[in-house]
Order: structure tokens, then sequence, then C-alpha cells
């Protein structure tokens, strides 16, 4: 028995592509040079005396070809005013100065010299950059000079004060864009040593752990399989929980998700426990204590928190193995003070602790970043480490 086959309907397009049809090409650098050399060019040609003007407003052809080659002389050169502006303002001062010396129609070489003066001080070099400032001053002076030596006729004082505003605004322009771009860049370094900060966080705790679940599987796999199977399988959630965290940094690092994807949330003190009870795991004893009343803090102050417990339990696995470990919150009306302290004794160990490795560094620097403050050393029962992290009430 034969099936009625439905119509195939071609497949709808979607609000993103039927917005991207719907929204203009966005102008390139490239092209708004382009147009800015066609606008000047047309203005400039409508000075041209063209054939079919009427009687006595028409030139001779080598009129119409000597103004016509003008008006490209003023106007092509600004395709690459971003790649030489120099250049472009030497070659349409010397336009305007032809059209001066043959009594010809200035406004459009005027305007030429003006736009390619704004290209100077906003694309120019170093060097360029210092030469618009001079030039800058030079105009201002000469305009005030012209504005007193000559009586009524303010023409070239208006000139100079027109340069001289071109000049400024196209270094104002520059200024501008050197702020946003070292904002930009600065931006990107700290988030880059945060993902740094991450990574180290993320990736040496869950490997200690391995390490010492690794080692006490191998010490087990003769006299209690049993054992040796349960701490290969703490070695495999590890080894999960760690790659889950670290393509979601990796997602992070690249600004681009994917279809499906959503972001990882941020571990927080609420986590704690879990921290705990994977050091356990890893031959650590560790207690939770919490005094004052626990609150929701800001993002920022719950993840460096959590990272302060996560790097000291590490760092307790890794050179204090065995011993017993004590977390404390403090919580207080200001913020919190999370306090780390093992009772390990002292040891080679010492050194990585004191600084020798980076995260501890990395500790210290989120503390500073939320304006709080950071400690690390041994005390009479082993070694403590204190960060305090200011929140509002």
């Amino acid at each position: 028995m034969s099936r009625s086959r439905e119509p195939s309907r071609a497949p709808r397009p979607s609000y993103r592509q039927g917005m991207s049809r719907a929204l203009p090409r966005r102008l390139t650098p490239a092209d708004t040079d382009c147009l800015i050399a066609a606008g000047l060019a047309i203005w400039a040609l409508f000075d041209v005396p063209w054939w079919w003007r009427p009687p006595g407003h028409g030139g001779s052809n080598l009129a119409i070809a000597g103004l016509v080659g003008l008006a490209a002389l003023q106007s092509a050169p600004f395709v690459w005013r971003r790649q030489q502006p120099a250049l472009v303002l030497a070659v349409t001062a010397t336009a305007l100065a032809v059209k001066f010396a043959a009594h010809l129609n200035p406004w459009s070489a005027s305007a030429a010299v003006l736009t390619a003066a704004y290209g100077l001080g906003a694309y120019g070099s170093r060097t360029l950059r210092i030469v618009a400032r001079a030039l800058v001053a030079a105009a201002v002076v000469a305009s005030i000079v012209t504005l007193q030596a000559v009586g009524g006729n303010h023409t070239a004082a208006i000139a100079c004060a027109l340069f001289a505003t071109a000049l400024a605004v196209g270094e104002i322009t520059a200024a501008h864009r050197d702020l946003v771009t070292s904002q930009a860049r600065q931006a990107h370094d700290e988030e880059l040593a945060n993902l740094a900060r991450e990574v180290h966080d993320v990736v040496a705790h869950q490997l200690s752990a391995i390490a010492v679940q690794a080692g006490a599987a191998r010490f087990a796999a003769a006299g209690d399989p049993q054992a040796a199977v349960s701490a290969i399988g703490t070695i495999e959630l590890g080894a999960r929980e760690c790659l889950d965290e670290l393509n979601a940094l990796v997602r992070r690092m690249h600004g681009m998700p994917g279809a499906g994807w959503e972001p990882r949330p941020h571990p927080t003190l609420q986590d704690v426990p879990g921290l705990i009870a994977r050091a356990a795991q890893a031959g650590l004893r560790a207690e939770l204590t919490i005094d004052g009343e626990a609150r929701s803090l800001p993002g920022d102050v719950e993840l460096a928190g959590y990272r302060v417990v996560q790097e000291s339990l590490t760092n307790a696995i890794r050179y204090a193995a065995g011993t017993t470990a004590t977390v404390r919150l403090r919580y207080g009306a200001t913020g919190i003070l999370v306090e780390v302290s093992d009772d390990g004794p002292a040891g080679p160990g010492d050194g990585a602790w004191l600084g020798g490795g980076s995260g501890l560094d990395g500790l210290r620097e989120r503390a500073r970043l939320l304006g709080g403050h950071f400690e690390a050393g041994r005390c009479e029962q082993g070694f403590v480490v204190r960060a305090f992290l200011p929140s509002a009430s």
C-alpha cells in the first residue's frame, strides 16, 4: 500500500539569519576612506567649467583638464589617509596653494586640507602626533597674530583657527583610541591572569588528589584488591571533574560557548564540604567549623574563599599527608575570614608552602583584588593560611 507524501517545505529562515540579512553591512575603515575621497572629489568637480555650462561660464579643454587634475589631487590621496597622513596633508596643501595662486575657488581644497589635518592628528605615528601638536600651537599663534595685524579681514585668522581645531580634534580622537586600547589590553591581561589562577587551582587540586589515590591503589593492589578498586574509582571521578572544569575554562577562554552549552556556575563556599570529603578520600582528615551567621556573599568573594580552601587542602595533601586539617569560616559584618590550618610537622615542603609555587601567590592576588589581605606561614601547631575577604553586610 503506497503512502502519500506531504510536499516538502523549504526550511524557514531563523530569526538570526533574518536579522543578518536585514541589517546593512557595517562600513570598514577602508570603505569610510573611499567615501571621504569620493565626497571631496564630487565637491571639487563642481568647480570645473564643463563644456555644457552656459556661454561665458564654460572653460577651455586645458582649463577643464587642469581642474579635473586638481580635483583628483585633493581627493584621491584620502584612500590612504590612515597609512600616509602626512603625505595626504602635504598633497592637499599643495592643491590649495595652486588654487590660491590661480585665484580659483578654494573652498573644496580648504575642506580637503582640514580633513587631512584631522587625519594627521588621528592616525599619525608618535612622531607625527608630536609634530601635529606643534602645528596646533603654531596655528593658534598665527591666528592671534593675523587677527591683530589685519584690520577688518579675518579670513586668515579663521583659516588658522580651523586648521588648529582640525589638528586638535584628530589628536583627541587618537588619545581616546589609545585609552580604549589600553583599557581593553588591561582587561584582557586581567582575564588571562584570572584564567591562569583558575586553571592552576583546578588542576593542582585534582591532580594532587589523583596522585595520592594512585599511590594508595598501587600499595593496596596486592593485599586489598577492593581498596584498590575504590581508589581507582575515586581517581576516575576526580579526573572527570577536572576535565569538566577545564573544558568550561577553555570555552570561557575562547569566548565561544557553542550551541546548547550553558556556562558552569562557579563554586561557592557552600561547596566546601565537598572539598573536605574529597580531601578525606585522599587521606587528609579535615573538619569544617563555621563561626557567625552564614550568608550569601558576592560571587567573586565566594569563589575566592572556595579557592583558598581548595589550595590550602591541596597543599596539605601534598606536604602534610595523613595529618589533620581544620577549615574555619568566620562570617563578620565587614566580610569573611577563611582560615585553614593543619598539624603537619615542619619539613622540606615548607619552601613550596611559603611561595615556591604559584598557588599561594595566586590566592594573595585574589585577596588583593578584592581589597582584602592574605597571609600564610608556619605556626606552633603546623601550617596556617588566613585570608580576609571584605564584603558589605
